[in-house]
């Protein structure tokens, strides 16, 4: 289970703990950060799952954020995205692989650390076999911590310098695949929800705040409170 004392737990208080996301820390989104930010922090790879528009994405990225000395290369995932589209993004964000005593290895050039974020994992299709080329690739990495150019060569990552994070909706979803057992066991899986009625009015109020601070008739905070139901009412209503 993730702590959460690792992270601030007065919501009143986090309208001015925002970080570049612009994420607003209700519970939800507390425990689902107090569940991942151990698994981003230790280089482990992992999943986080969740409905369409539940965050997944945003939480991600705040996570990330929290992190020193690290850059994220996101691969927005399509039907048709192969391994040759990780290769590629790979080979960007670490140049040429260099040669040491172990072989060849690629490692980020610009930061201590590279994750390369999959945004939706499970929307690429399986082939005639029912073969993920994408997932096939990602779990020769994870497994063998590298793997084999067009030349038959072994590229090596370097180790705890290279993280696989991937978010998808679930398999049960539209033009969506399931993943193979024999990739989701060595990888960690977390598991997100849309926040309750409550706590995502909380979210309208602080991103409403700053918009309205200063206005002769909503900028009042019961006025913004009352904004934010009625945004939700009308959200609902749709």
């Amino acid at each position: 289970e993730g702590n959460l004392s690792q992270l601030p737990h007065d919501i009143a208080s986090l309208a001015n703990q925002k970080t570049d996301t612009g994420l607003v820390l209700v519970e939800t989104v507390q425990q689902t950060l107090a569940t991942i930010q151990p698994w981003v922090s230790s280089g482990e790879p992992f999943i986080l799952v969740g409905p369409e528009g539940c965050g997944k994405a945003m939480l991600l990225m705040d996570a990330f954020a929290r992190e020193k000395s690290t850059v994220v290369a996101v691969i927005n995932c399509s039907a048709q995205t192969n391994a040759n589209n990780a290769m590629q993004k790979l080979v960007q964000m670490c140049g040429q692989p260099v040669s040491t005593n172990e072989g060849r290895v690629l490692r980020p050039k610009d930061s201590e650390r590279l994750i390369l974020y999959f945004k939706d994992l499970n929307l690429p299709k399986p082939d005639k076999y029912e073969t993920i080329q994408l997932i096939s690739f990602l779990q020769q990495l994870i497994t063998f911590r590298g793997f084999y150019n067009d030349d038959l060569e072994f590229i090596r990552l370097e180790p705890s310098r290279v993280q696989i994070v991937g978010s998808m909706n679930p398999a049960t979803t539209v033009g969506r695949h399931t993943l193979t057992s024999r990739f989701s066991a060595i990888v960690r899986v977390a598991c997100c929800t849309y926040p309750p009625r409550e706590q995502l009015q909380t979210v309208y109020y602080h991103k409403l705040k700053p918009a309205l601070d200063g206005h002769p008739t909503y900028g009042a905070e019961p006025q913004i409170k009352k904004l934010a139901g009625t945004m939700l009412e009308i959200y609902d209503t749709l």
